[in-house]
């Protein structure tokens, strides 16, 4: 099974995301300076060496998360690889899933991305930043594999 990325649009709305965070740092960092009193110093230097490192991490961590957010799927399971820190490896069988549904935020629905909500008996999960139309040709062939499993274990029981 070859894996592949998700949408390229999911970069650009992770770096939106960084800059909204940074701009409430910024707010938060000026209200310390100016209301600071006598630590504007030591305010300046800390938070100016925490607001740095944050700049950089908010540029960094975005096309880190993207390259290693992969997904394919097949005629049996899904399987997910992703993290940066801690990497994570999800594999769900086809025969365990019980609901599948697609997803949509406001930002995913204004850059024309979707996700695709996987329902196990154990448990949910999302794979996000697909294209609409992936998400929908995979709920459809997801569909039909479980479909044919379906049907191949009633045949099962009936011999």
């Amino acid at each position: 099974m070859q894996l592949k990325n998700i949408n390229k649009k999911a970069l650009w709305l992770w770096y939106f995301y960084a800059v909204i965070e940074l701009a409430l740092i910024s707010g938060a960092y000026t209200l310390a300076l100016v209301f600071g009193g006598q630590a504007r110093i030591v305010l300046a230097i800390s938070l100016g060496t925490v607001y740095l490192l944050l700049l950089a991490v908010a540029f960094i961590l975005p096309k880190l998360k993207y390259d290693r957010y992969k997904y394919g799927f097949d005629e049996r399971r899904i399987v997910v690889e992703r993290g940066v820190i801690f990497r994570h490896r999800v594999v769900i069988p086809i025969c365990q899933i019980q609901d599948l549904h697609r997803v949509e935020g406001p930002f995913m629905l204004i850059l024309g991305l979707s996700g695709v909500e996987i329902s196990t008996a154990g448990s949910n999960f999302t794979l996000c930043f697909l294209a609409k139309e992936d998400a929908d040709a995979m709920i459809d062939a997801l569909l039909e594999n479980l479909e044919r499993i379906t049907e191949e274990k009633a045949d099962e029981e009936i011999l």
